[in-house]
């Protein structure tokens, strides 16, 4: 429950209590069009089936949904604290004809009433090669099955050598070129003083083998390129080397003792290489002097980091020269990482820059204040081979990844979440941003949301390092509105391919229609011109009438209505 800093008058509490009562839907009744109400997860499945190349069914083949797609993006199926779907993911096995069933969530957002559209899954069996992930449209259409073809591949043996020298393999791990190397199920084959590994399609592969002692990496190979050709067996010699600590520094102008200071490291991918490219992760904390120490890192390969401390980051960096010329307008509008050689016999360097602050004061509809609630913002990474993630949040111990192949165990948290706070008794909350335009959100609550803006819930402003910047969380009760609402909208609003996006803008007149609709929240902004949004809603749900979808022009109609109510109360 949260704290509110305002007179309690029973009465009050008890119209809101009875309010919330009659806005809700009762659980299991569904509504006309047969929806479920909200709050209602309804586990639906679809039916695939797996076949070797010759059309002849896979038994045993393992099937995992890893990922959901809705309007509102695609990502991994979360767990924990970001998942919404309040279901999670099980893994199936096909039977003597190939066949199994996939069960997924119709929500990918339970409360929002955000539909799941597509549903990613890895389809893995030892025999055959691991094609790339699957991305399925659900649901499917006229009761079909969806099928996978398996290639047998070509199998791959690796020769360890330590100075030249075989190598005994059971203190051996690898990583490979496709998804496999870092799945609990163990796919590597020790035998002797070779290692062998699943069947690979043919074409540019990598490999990356370490030897450990404990936990402790002792020695590494380079991310070894070969490419196979269709053929019974692929063998490979991989040297390894002892692995050589590296030492380092984050730059003077961070006030000595540093606090939570830890740094995030990549391997950089040669440019032009296959999304299946061997990367090595970890991470190492920084000393309260500043210095930190790579332990191991895989032989020749550069190093591309970023840093956080309290108060700084690190500087972005610049594009290497084999990634070609960027524009600055490419290099400053991301988060960059610094990029350094193992060779080079100087410590590194980090250089660092400090961050602004955020003053976050979050108040009800009366305009009191809230406490206890989390405020979060996401700012990404742009590592320069072209994946993203939340700078310096999750701190993934490499060895122990690759050791017990669990993503979940293998994730350190020493420090508290980054770019996050929970708002006091007053209703502030101070947070720690990178400099430039950022997002904030709040973390799913039971009885609070932000507004909806063009489809999304976030408040997103402006910052300048080393300075304060305060801004408000208007908040409403939870439930107001839905981002639901925007599902069949995502391919228009947000730049989201879904079916229903691609196939409205191909409907004459009505693209023309949500060209529009897309301009008018622009102009509305994160103020949410009554005016302006008044319009746009009725210039959507017209479209939507043109389309022969009036249960979405009324909604639209609905929402259009209640702006012009707002304009006409704010005139009285």
């Amino acid at each position: 429950m949260h704290k509110i800093l305002k007179p309690v008058v029973a009465g009050t509490l008890l119209l809101v209590s009875l309010h919330g009562v009659c806005c809700a839907d009762e659980p299991g009744r569904l509504t006309s069009d047969r929806e479920p109400q909200v709050g209602v997860q309804v586990i639906k499945s679809f039916p695939i089936r797996v076949l070797d190349s010759d059309r002849q069914p896979v038994r045993g083949a393992e099937v995992t949904p890893w990922a959901l797609r809705s309007g509102q993006g695609h990502g991994r199926w979360p767990k924990g604290e970001y998942d919404r779907t309040e279901l999670q993911p099980n893994s199936t096995i096909t039977d003597e004809d190939g066949n199994t069933n996939v069960a997924y969530p119709h929500f990918t957002d339970v409360k929002e009433r955000v539909r799941t559209t597509s549903v990613s899954v890895f389809v893995n069996h030892r025999d055959y090669a691991f094609p790339d992930a699957i991305h399925i449209a659900v649901p499917l259409e006229d009761d079909t099955v969806y099928e996978v073809i398996l290639d047998r591949g070509v199998p791959v043996t690796l020769h360890p050598t330590i100075d030249g020298n075989p190598t005994d393999t059971d203190s051996l791990f690898a990583y490979w070129s496709e998804g496999r190397s870092w799945q609990p199920t163990d796919m590597l084959e020790r035998k002797g003083s070779s290692l062998r590994l699943p069947p690979f399609m043919p074409g540019k592969q990598t490999v990356l083998v370490a030897k450990m002692d404990g936990d402790r990496i002792t020695h590494f190979s380079e991310i070894v390129e070969f490419e196979i050709s269709a053929g019974n067996e692929y063998e490979l010699d991989v040297p390894l080397t002892k692995a050589k600590p590296m030492r380092g520094v984050l730059s003077d102008n961070v006030p000595r003792p540093v606090r939570n200071g830890r740094l995030d490291l990549y391997t950089l991918p040669p440019n032009g290489a296959s999304g299946n490219h061997v990367q090595w992760n970890t991470w190492v904390p920084v000393g309260s002097d500043g210095t930190f120490c790579i332990d191991a890192w895989p032989t020749g390969e550069r190093i591309e980091l970023v840093a956080l401390c309290d108060g700084y980051m690190a500087k972005s960096g610049e594009p290497p020269t084999e990634y070609g010329e960027m524009s600055e307008q490419e290099v400053q509008q991301h988060l960059r990482p610094q990029v350094f050689s193992p060779i080079d016999p100087q410590p590194i360097k980090v250089e660092m820059t400090p961050l602004a602050t955020c003053l976050v004061t979050a108040v009800d509809e009366e305009n009191y204040p809230v406490a206890g609630l989390t405020i979060e913002s996401w700012p990404n990474v742009h590592w320069w081979e072209g994946s993203t993630g939340i700078y310096c949040d999750t701190l993934v111990s490499g060895e122990r990844r690759m050791k017990y192949r669990d993503q979940e165990s293998s994730i350190d948290h020493p420090f508290p979440k980054p770019f996050r706070a929970t708002t006091d008794r007053f209703g502030s909350a101070t947070i720690e941003l990178p400099a430039g335009g950022r997002t904030l959100g709040l973390l799913a609550d039971e009885e609070y949301e932000l507004p909806i803006t063009i489809g999304r819930r976030y408040v997103r402003a402006e910052f300048e390092a080393n300075e304060t910047k305060e801004i408000t969380f208007q908040l409403q009760p939870k439930g107001t509105e839905r981002l639901g609402d925007w599902d069949k909208l995502a391919g228009v609003v947000f730049g989201c391919s879904t079916a229903e996006g691609r196939r409205i803008r191909t409907l004459p007149g009505v693209r023309e229609k949500m060209d529009d609709f897309g301009s008018l929240l622009r102009e509305a902004g994160t103020n949410k011109d009554p005016n302006v949004l008044a319009e746009a809603y009725a210039v959507v749900a017209s479209a939507f009438a043109d389309m022969e979808d009036y249960g979405e022009a009324s909604k639209w109609y609905k929402k259009a209505s209640q702006q012009q109510h707002q304009i006409e109360r704010s005139n009285d």
